[in-house]
């Protein structure tokens, strides 16, 4: 029996479809969870419906597995963010062979309309297996997966009883249903060219090395994908030994900085709140900020719920006052091309962002206090107010180093020392534990200048 699959991380989205579809649906509440479903060679799929806005596998690498795997399931997102709203969005996805979009409030009769609806009998399904044709390039697909589409994705070929592949139908001709079920007689697969497939793959990858500077890509999608970098990065620190404590502890505090993002944008109180939200959640550097910030925190032992708590929406919204200023958005600007209002506007930015905040929010005080600090230095020489030794939190002064280091990004040891010598030890030696194994990350993410 073929079955459409769902794949949600809303719990209750998924609840629905398990009440509605009954057993003619399959669920998944993570990509990751959905990766393995279409890459089992037992399970027949009619369908894939996915929410991209899961952190916990690369949605563009999923569109990568079902192209292999699945490549004719017709695939269709979820939108439950009400993202893709404009004709360049989605013909951006239609070319990555998305065939349609819903949004999450939709029935299980609504998707299954459009999913396919024509069952062969189950005699006819085909041993789902990884077979493999006698001529190398040629990728063996059951011809009951077609079944399910309007049109053929790619070139499909079936075999003669000689073992010569022949051609079936060509890439975007329409899909008969009894002409298949006929062939299904003779046969249970066709072929597809792989390298067709691996051109696809190509044009995907290119889009992920891309998808930071597309403005076709969804904000929500982009966040989730920046957040799954940074799951990557410690895979590759815990090769280098970080401790499994420490890199799991690290995985779970970020899908917590990810949730928190994602209840922020019910705030609607604050003018500038909306719109930051959406910029921030588009943004390499506050990831980056907030990833490195937990680490060095772990590295502290500083307790979890203090981390994403304090630090965590501290470095989603430290410079949340350098959007829609009244010399436009500065927080892409260099300092030093301001005009002197636009810099003296700039230096009061960590005062003014807190201040923001603490009257349309109910962020803890004590969070505040770290905003209005992520700039000070412990030696007193920092800004807005050159706070500096015991009057500076701790978790401020992670935000400080880290804010230098990516904003100045030192490519030497002496400039690396210009920055250590304005904090104490106990930071400086953390950072460095850190620094050392992410550094040419960290090198990477830097998105703009900026100095006091």
């Amino acid at each position: 029996m073929s079955q459409a699959l769902f794949i949600n991380p809303n719990e209750d989205f998924i609840t629905r479809i398990k009440k509605e579809g009954d057993s003619r649906a399959l669920v998944a509440s993570s990509l990751s969870q959905g990766a393995r479903l279409i890459t089992d060679p037992h399970t027949h799929l009619k369908a894939i419906y996915f929410n991209p806005n899961d952190t916990s596998f690369s949605a563009l690498q999923f569109l990568e597995l079902s192209l292999l795997h699945r490549p004719a399931t017709p695939i269709y997102l979820i939108d439950s963010e009400g993202e893709m709203n404009s004709e360049t969005q989605r013909s951006f996805f239609e070319q990555h062979h998305i065939q349609g979009f819903f949004t999450g409030n939709e029935s299980f009769a609504d998707f299954s309309m459009h999913g396919g609806s024509t069952q062969p009998k189950t005699s006819l399904l085909p041993q789902r297996t990884q077979k493999q044709s006698q001529l190398q390039g040629y990728l063996a697909v059951p011809i009951s997966d077609f079944l399910h589409t309007s049109h053929y994705l790619f070139d499909v070929f079936i075999e003669s009883d000689s073992g010569r592949l022949n051609l079936f139908a060509t890439a975007g001709s329409p899909v008969d249903s009894d002409y298949i079920t006929q062939a299904m007689q003779q046969t249970a697969w066709f072929y597809v060219n792989e390298a067709s497939i691996k051109e696809i793959r190509e044009k995907i990858r290119k889009t992920q090395n891309e998808m930071s500077f597309s403005s076709s890509f969804p904000v929500s999608w982009k966040t989730a994908e920046t957040l799954y970098k940074a799951k990557t990065l410690l895979k590759e620190l815990h090769s280098t030994g970080l401790s499994d404590a420490v890199v799991n502890s690290t995985h779970l505090l970020l899908g917590d900085v990810f949730q928190l993002v994602s209840q922020l944008q019910t705030m609607q109180n604050a003018e500038r709140l909306p719109k930051f939200i959406e910029q921030a959640k588009n943004c390499d550097r506050t990831i980056a900020c907030a990833t490195l910030s937990i680490l060095m925190c772990k590295s502290l032992k500083f307790e979890r719920n203090a981390i994403v708590e304090i630090l965590g929406l501290a470095s989603l919204f430290q410079d949340i006052s350098l959007y829609g200023t009244p010399f436009g958005d500065l927080v892409s600007v260099d300092p030093k091309a301001m005009t002197p209002e636009a810099h003296a506007y700039y230096l009061k930015h960590p005062l003014l962002s807190a201040d923001l905040l603490a009257q349309n929010t109910s962020i803890p005080d004590v969070t505040l206090q770290v905003i209005r600090q992520h700039h000070e230095r412990k030696d007193r020489t920092g800004f807005p107010g050159r706070v500096g030794g015991m009057q500076l939190h701790p978790m401020a002064e992670i935000l400080s180093m880290i804010n230098e280091f990516i904003d100045h990004d030192p490519q030497c040891l002496e400039a690396e020392n210009e920055i250590y010598r304005h904090f104490s030890d106990r930071i400086v030696v953390a950072f460095k534990q850190i620094h050392f194994k992410v550094k040419p990350e960290a090198a990477s993410i830097s998105t703009h200048k900026r100095a006091a």
